[in-house]
């Protein structure tokens, strides 16, 4: 736009001036002609009827004047000053005088035989025609300026079309980020988003593969490492349960012995007495961690309540409340170990970092689309953490339970305001 008024400017001035000096040679032309013809000079004496100047008023472009022998103008073609709102601005006369070669007055000396009569005094006049210059240039720069902005316009609603699909690519990746892997970018129109959909697709297929596939391989760590713990359970109560018993049955022994034979052993005896039953309520608790005996006597109902009660009793400045559906359905074992490890895990972290006086556990039934399932709420009004920054194995261990049993687990905490930990186990995978 600046160098097409640029290139306009530079065709108006050249246009003025061609006009101009066609015009002033026009009327001299015509005012030779005249002079020789004018019978009026013959008679020694000129008026302002000699050439009738007013009937040129309509040329514009040239300014006529006829002085008399002292000087004095007598006629002119302009005699009414010019239209103020129909001219150019100063400035853009300005720019043009600047380029232009100045504007000199033509003159002509009326003579009878040698004697000066008067003078027709010829001067361009550029302004009608810089101001029909200015005009016509505010009419194509008005007619350029509304072109640009249809241009872009179009050119934002073009891009904003072809962009639009970007929306869609946004929430699939927010989507994705929620772990919503059944997410899926549409068929796009445009050839290159076209591609980088099916890419994405492509991409979310592996990854779910990916993921079922981990899942997969925890569900079998998990399941090892329970039949580990189960089995390191089995030996402890079997062979060093046993051991311990038959310890505190002979340090028994010895203790009756030493009431009358030897009163030397009494305090070993008791002492020995002492370190076994220490030992068997150690082994007792490494037991319940390991393998608690009562989910596989009574069940997940009955195992969960005895863990609270455990845990409340050596708690006992927390006040803890716990509202829990009848599990009538029955579980099986991958998905009830994973019910007690994860409360487990979260009352151990209640006690080891939240610093809470309050606890809330709510166990229900929950629909969720086609499949039921057990919904798990664990409130404390602790210190909470940055849900971001977890360096220990327990919150990363709790999340691959649950997702390996294609459940869903949520972390809401914030520091000072507490945590709220929700997860979803499916009855039915």
């Amino acid at each position: 736009m600046v160098a097409g008024t640029l290139m306009s400017l530079n065709n108006a001035r050249q246009n003025a001036q061609a006009e101009v000096k066609s015009a002033e040679k026009l009327v001299l032309y015509l005012f030779d002609t005249a002079i020789l013809n004018n019978e009026k000079l013959n008679q020694k004496q000129i008026d302002k009827r000699t050439f009738n100047l007013q009937h040129l008023k309509h040329m514009r472009h040239i300014k006529i004047e006829l002085a008399n022998e002292h000087g004095e103008i007598i006629d002119s073609n302009q005699t009414s000053q010019k239209d103020a709102l129909n001219e150019a601005p100063e400035w853009f006369k300005s720019v043009l005088n600047r380029f232009t070669a100045p504007w000199t007055p033509s003159v002509r000396s009326l003579e009878y035989q040698g004697k000066v009569l008067g003078k027709l005094i010829i001067t361009p006049d550029p302004d009608f025609e810089y101001a029909e210059k200015w005009k016509q240039l505010k009419e194509l720069l008005t007619l350029v300026f509304i072109f640009f902005i249809l241009v872009n316009l179009s050119v934002v609603w073009a891009v904003g079309q072809a962009l639009k699909p970007t929306e869609s690519i946004y929430n699939a990746l927010n989507a994705l980020e929620e772990g919503k892997l059944e997410t899926r970018l549409p068929k796009f129109k445009v050839p290159e988003l076209a591609r980088i959909a099916d890419k994405f697709n492509l991409m979310i297929i592996k990854l779910e593969q990916s993921i079922k596939q981990n899942h997969k391989l925890t569900q079998q760590l998990i399941t090892l490492q329970e039949q580990e713990r189960k089995s390191i359970a089995r030996d402890l109560h079997d062979e060093f349960g046993q051991c311990l018993t038959a310890i505190n049955t002979d340090a028994s022994i010895i203790l009756k012995a030493s009431d009358k034979k030897y009163p030397e052993l009494k305090g070993s005896a008791e002492a020995i007495a002492s370190l076994s039953r220490h030992l068997t309520e150690m082994v007792s608790g490494l037991l319940q961690q390991l393998r608690p005996g009562v989910l596989e006597e009574l069940g997940i109902e009955a195992a969960i309540s005895d863990l609270i009660e455990s845990w409340g009793s050596r708690n006992k400045e927390i006040a803890w409340r716990v509202k829990m559906d009848p599990i009538e359905v029955a579980l099986d074992e991958s998905k009830s170990i994973t019910l007690y490890r994860l409360i487990q895990e979260c009352l151990t972290n209640i006690t080891k970092h939240a610093g809470a006086t309050e606890v809330d556990l709510e166990i229900f039934y929950e629909r969720k689309g086609i499949r039921d399932g057990l919904h798990v709420v664990l409130k404390d009004n602790g210190k909470g953490f940055d849900s971001k920054n977890t360096n220990g194995l327990g919150l990363p261990g709790m999340r691959e339970r649950v997702e390996g049993l294609n459940g869903q687990l949520t972390i809401k905490t914030r520091k000072g305001h507490g945590t709220v930990i929700e997860a979803w186990i499916p009855i039915q995978s």
